[in-house]
C-alpha cells in the first residue's frame, strides 16, 4: 500500500500534500476498507460499482461543501471533480506588517514558542515606547504541543515580569488560537486549563490586554524561541542576545516592516 501511495504522489505535477493525487488513493482505500468490513461483519455483499459510487459521492459532497480549491488540482485541471469548485482561486497580495511601538510610558511584551521534533521552547521580550529592550528570555518546556508551548511561554514571561516588578500593558502573540482561549475564558483540557487560569489572573493584575499579531510583527520573539539553547536564560541587556535577535529588535525600533501575504478579498 505504501508503494501505491508513493506512486500516486510522484505522478503529480505538484508536491503539495493536499493535492488530489495524494488524497484520492487514501479515499479509495477507506471505502474499500468500509466495504470489506460490511461484507465480513454485516453480510453486505461487496460490489465494486457501489464502492466507486461511494467515492464519487464523497468528492461531490466535498465540492458542495465548498472544500475543494483549484490548488488541489494543479496539473489536473481536466479532472471531472473540478466542476465542483464553487469559488474562484483567490490571488495573494503582499502586505507590509511592522511591529508598532507602544505609547509613551507603556511597556509591550511579545512572546512566541516553537516545537521541533517534540521539543518545545519559548521566548519573549519586553520593550518600551522607543523599542528599547527591558529584558528578554528563552526557556525549554519539554514535550508539549504547539498551543501548550505558546501558553507556557506566555505564562513564564508574565511571571518574570511579576518577579521583576514590571507591568506590561500590551501583550502580543502570533497564536490566534491562544488569544481566543485567553479572552473567551473557555476551559481547556488539563494541564493547559491550569496555565490559562494563571495567565488570565496575571493579565488582570497587570491590567494588560492581549492581542494577536502576524509573525512578521513578532520576529524577535520568534527568533528567541528558536535559539536552541538548553534550560532557561534571561537577558538583561541586548548585547547578551544572539546577533539575529538583536538585528530583529533594531529593525523593529526603526519601523522596518516585514512582508506578509494575504488573500485578496479576505
Amino acid at each position: 500500500m505504501a508503494s501505491v501511495f508513493i506512486s500516486w504522489y510522484f505522478t503529480s505535477a505538484s508536491s503539495a500534500k493536499n493535492h488530489i493525487r495524494v488524497f484520492m488513493p487514501i479515499v479509495v482505500c477507506w471505502f474499500l476498507w468500509v466495504a470489506r468490513n460490511q461484507e465480513r461483519f454485516q453480510g453486505v455483499r461487496w460490489v465494486v460499482d457501489k464502492i466507486i459510487q461511494d467515492v464519487d459521492y464523497f468528492w461531490e459532497q466535498l465540492g458542495r461543501a465548498n472544500k475543494l480549491r483549484r490548488s488541489h488540482f494543479t496539473g489536473d485541471v481536466d479532472c471531472e471533480l473540478v466542476q465542483w469548485i464553487k469559488s474562484p482561486s483567490r490571488r495573494r497580495a503582499p502586505c507590509a506588517i511592522a511591529w508598532v511601538k507602544p505609547p509613551l510610558g507603556v511597556l509591550k511584551f511579545n512572546l512566541d514558542a516553537s516545537v521541533f521534533q517534540g521539543r518545545a521552547t519559548g521566548g519573549g521580550l519586553l520593550r518600551d515606547c522607543q523599542g528599547k529592550l527591558i529584558f528578554a528570555f528563552y526557556k525549554e518546556f519539554g514535550e508539549q504541543d504547539v498551543l501548550g508551548a505558546e501558553c507556557m511561554a506566555l505564562l513564564f514571561g508574565l511571571q518574570l515580569c511579576l518577579q521583576k516588578g514590571l507591568r506590561p500593558s500590551l501583550v502580543e502573540v502570533d497564536s490566534k488560537a491562544l488569544v481566543q482561549l485567553v479572552v473567551s475564558g473557555a476551559i481547556a483540557k488539563w494541564p493547559l486549563c491550569n496555565s490559562l487560569r494563571k495567565v488570565r489572573g496575571l493579565l488582570k493584575d497587570f491590567s494588560a490586554s492581549i492581542s494577536h499579531v502576524f509573525r512578521e510583527a513578532n520576529v524577535p520573539a520568534d527568533r528567541l524561541a528558536a535559539v536552541g539553547a538548553t534550560g532557561a536564560q534571561v537577558y538583561e541587556h541586548d548585547l547578551q542576545l544572539p546577533a539575529m535577535v538583536r538585528a530583529a529588535i533594531l529593525l523593529d525600533s526603526r519601523g522596518v516592516p516585514g512582508l506578509h501575504w494575504i488573500n485578496e478579498g479576505g
